[in-house]
């Protein structure tokens, strides 16, 4: 069943032309080793390893997760300097001592997509303001992004005026969407956010562990998260995000969770965005679980 549903994915997919648009966020991971705190101040100090990777995420990852996947990835993007997150990991344990940001969108000129250009458009609005001025029309599948740099400021409402294909948010998100703090175990709970300032056909909002669920204003759907052996969870929501877009458009609802939550697990694999999921990764993976 499974090995079917994925194969019937990569099938309905191949001849599919996508715009992604948003932030590319560049995550910088420079390896250091902990020495102590320093005598004189309140201050851990740290060795550089001398080991430094750079990887393309935000916007750019969910690109690259369907590039082999669909005929044509449209990137409309910010340059890959803009937003940079570093992050100081220890080589010891692999552990995140600090994360620095750079945020520096400040006057991009305003971008205009053609929805009717491509089969599906996506709009992965991270918060950082590259998507403040997109032109488009209704249609387009959207997500929007509480990080630590805009929380409660960046909720998927300010889309309304759009309507949207479908919305994908996690369930922090959800809360914030609510204004308050909702478990989303019940039908009353979704149907209530569904119909709260989110204008869309598809209602998709993952769970963390504990799986993800659809609504479309009458049907709702659960599927539990695929277990795996997880080596960092960064990069997990925008994965199904990425696979989601696609299954709206083909998938009957009652199995369109399935191969997004499948990607989403593979992705968990590896750290942050060092790979991309493929089509001969994510059938293999699918063995795992037949």
């Amino acid at each position: 069943m499974l090995k079917k549903l994925v194969e019937g994915f990569i099938e309905k997919s191949k001849n599919l032309e996508v715009a992604v648009i948003g932030e590319t966020i560049t995550d910088e991971f420079i390896y250091v080793s902990y020495e102590g705190q320093s005598m004189k101040s309140i201050c851990p100090v740290f060795k550089l390893s001398g080991k430094v990777e750079r990887q393309q995420g935000g916007a750019a990852a969910i690109a690259n997760h369907l590039k082999d996947f669909v005929k044509k990835v449209d990137l409309i993007s910010n340059s890959p300097d803009e937003v940079v997150k570093t992050r100081y990991i220890d080589t010891a344990d692999q552990k995140k001592h600090v994360e620095i940001n750079k945020f520096n969108i400040n006057n991009h000129r305003s971008v205009k997509v053609n929805v009717s250009d491509y089969d599906i458009v996506i709009v992965a609005d991270f918060g950082h303001g590259f998507c403040n001025d997109v032109q488009i029309q209704d249609g387009f599948h959207l997500m929007c992004q509480t990080n630590s740099n805009n929380f409660g400021f960046n909720r998927i409402s300010k889309w309304k005026k759009f309507r949207k294909s479908s919305v994908c948010i996690d369930l922090r998100e959800a809360s914030l969407q609510m204004n308050r703090k909702a478990r989303f175990d019940n039908q009353q709970d979704v149907n209530d956010l569904y119909c709260y300032e989110l204008n869309t056909e598809n209602l998709y909002i993952t769970l963390g562990s504990t799986g993800s669920l659809f609504y479309d204003g009458k049907n709702l759907t659960r599927h539990e998260s695929f277990k795996s052996e997880i080596v960092d969870t960064i990069g997990a929501g925008d994965t199904f995000f990425a696979f989601i877009s696609l299954a709206t458009n083909f998938l009957d609802p009652k199995e369109r969770l399935v191969v997004p939550s499948l990607a989403a697990s593979l992705s968990t694999t590896w750290l942050c965005n060092e790979k991309s999921v493929t089509k001969a990764s994510l059938t293999s993976y699918a063995n795992n679980f037949i």
